[in-house]
């Protein structure tokens, strides 16, 4: 087996030392792309040597990663069989044991009880969160069938959400679930386990019909109910909007970029369902790309997957897929195109681009997201550990379902009476570290990149990140006067991000909504959208709004 890591070694210590309290398991709480596979198989080995265990048995929550798990054991020489079920009766005699999805424990839990009964057995539960959040069944089953398990080793790279669901063979202490070896990103981080994360976040304003027939429009920065938070990220995120092939057309420049140095890069999008899915690969098409579809219906999904992980093919488009569990280490660039805005979902996309190759030049990833608050406040604690609670009720923050939306009371509005309209991107930035890079901090790094030949091949924003860390400010390097080479097109898109600024200043100085200053700013300049300016006409509406925060009022002159 290849060399353990420092951390596994540290976690290899821990069990070695640790004492089952209560019949419960060793949970392992370590961020995606660390290794908890490579430490489970190191564990499961020197019991199997040593006499300790003559048993294995995974549970995991997809079908694909019985699969995956068995391939890993069999590396080693430990034969896993991944498609055992109760009605075959007992293993192979050349099997050390076999995996299962959890479902398929919770559906006849008393046999895999005997099985695990029946020799010393060590019980991997993978992903031990579902069995606190996904289904009941999940949990009640994997307690009956694994109690008499002589080993439980827990593992998970997802935080736990709080419910009242505790969680199989987790020790809690005051409602607390306690893990006992914990490797967090930041730390993994440090030790160059997994990539850097950076969140391009893009804005816009959207416009919508409510199901009541109401014409809506906002953009992100718009503080609105639940109900029209999520009708306003739909928008954002339908195919027949410009949001998404702008979002999609950027996220394939900087993977363009990544590949002229990493030629097996990768990039994925998330999607909400196959319609989206498939536009999504209509759209790569467009701009010469050829994407990869895996969606869950259609039966070559896994091969599919498989393929692409051992290929160099650029693009792989997916509903929920490769969430969690896939290991494909060449993903750098991903795009969220969900409206499922729930920790557990963001992490487990987070956790298919942290994963890092070995002997990386550059570890850095990129994940493009709408610049929905609640996506935004995800961003910037993604370093940030979490306990699973009992006893406290935390709402999914996702404001819709697959099938309708919340209405103001408590019934049910069909989906199909809310209508997206238009949806126009905006650059917000990016989010490093809990910190946001701004569009000028990226422009500034751009120019340092043009004037400085080491700095060609590193991404914008560490560049930015870098400038930002030595104290050089987006004033280090002034923009090109028209004189020194500026052409008309980079200085009305200048201008473009000026006024929108400005108008976010007037809208949270004067207590307004940024759409009605924009509106305003539009009529008096003669336009009906920001697109239609002349530069003369973005330079005039740039003064308004500078005069509206000089004056402290929103007067006409100018």
């Amino acid at each position: 087996m290849s060399r353990l890591r420092a951390w596994q070694e540290d976690a290899l210590r821990e069990y070695a030392l640790w004492t089952p309290v209560g019949g419960n398991g060793f949970l392992v709480e370590a961020t995606p792309g660390a290794g908890k596979t490579r430490l489970a198989i190191e564990i499961a080995c020197r019991a199997l040597t040593s006499g300790r265990i003559q048993r294995v048995v995974i549970a995991v929550p997809t079908s694909r990663l019985e699969g995956q798990w068995a391939e890993e054991f069999g590396k080693q020489g430990v034969s896993i069989n991944p498609g055992w079920h109760a009605g075959d009766g007992r293993l192979a005699s050349d099997e050390r044991g076999c995996a299962a999805t959890y479902a398929e424990i919770a559906k006849q839990p008393e046999s895999y009880r005997k099985l695990v009964s029946e020799k010393l057995t060590l019980v991997i539960l993978d992903e031990i969160h579902h069995c606190g959040s996904d289904d009941r069944a999940w949990g009640a089953g994997a307690r009956i069938a694994f109690e008499p398990a002589v080993a439980k080793l827990l593992l998970s790279g997802t935080p736990f959400r709080s419910d009242n669901d505790e969680i199989p063979f987790v020790n809690y202490v005051d409602g607390v679930g306690a893990p006992d070896f914990r490797y967090g990103y930041d730390r993994a981080l440090a030790d160059g386990v997994v990539r850097a994360v950076f969140f391009p976040r893009r804005g816009g304003h959207m416009e919508w019909t409510a199901p009541n027939g109401a014409a809506k429009s906002a953009t992100f920065e718009d503080k609105l109910s639940d109900r029209d938070a999520a009708h306003r990220l739909r928008t954002a995120l339908s195919p027949n909007g410009e949001w998404l092939p702008s979002v999609l057309g950027e996220a394939n420049t900087q993977l363009t970029e990544l590949r002229t140095v990493d030629p097996e890069a990768g990039g994925i999008v998330f999607c909400e369902d196959s319609f989206t899915a498939r536009e999504v690969v209509k759209m790569l098409r467009k701009i010469g790309q050829t994407p990869i579809l895996a969606i869950s219906e259609e039966p070559e999904a896994d091969g599919r997957i498989k393929v692409f992980k051992s290929s160099k093919d650029p693009w792989i488009v997916t509903i929920r897929k490769v969430s969690e569990g896939v290991d494909i280490p060449r993903l750098r660039v991903g795009v969220y195109v969900t409206p499922w805005i729930t920790e557990l979902f963001f992490r487990q996309v987070v956790g298919r681009l942290v994963r890092i190759r070995p002997g990386e030049d550059d570890p850095t990833a990129y994940l493009y997201i709408p610049d929905d608050a609640r996506l935004r406040e995800m961003a910037a604690q993604i370093k940030l550990q979490r306990d699973h609670i009992l006893d406290q009720q935390e709402a999914d923050l996702l404001g819709t379902s697959m099938t309708g939306v919340l209405d103001e009371g408590d019934g049910q509005i069909s989906i199909s009476l809310f209508s997206p309209i238009s949806a126009t991107p905006t650059d917000e930035g990016v989010i490093v570290d809990s910190d946001t890079i701004t569009p000028a901090d990226l422009a500034n790094a751009e120019q340092v990149k043009r004037m400085d030949s080491t700095t060609v091949v590193m991404p914008t924003a560490l560049v930015a990140v870098l400038l930002r860390n030595a104290g050089a400010s987006v004033t280090t390097f002034t923009v090109p006067s028209q004189e020194s080479g500026e052409v008309p097109f980079e200085r009305k898109e200048r201008l473009k991000k000026q006024n929108n600024t400005a108008a976010k200043r007037v809208a949270a100085a004067h207590g307004i909504v940024h759409s009605h200053v924009n509106a305003r700013l539009n009529k008096l300049v003669g336009v009906s959208s920001i697109r239609q300016c002349s530069e003369e006409q973005l330079e005039r509406r740039l003064r308004f709004a500078q005069e509206w925060l000089a004056a402290g009022s929103l007067t006409e002159e100018g």
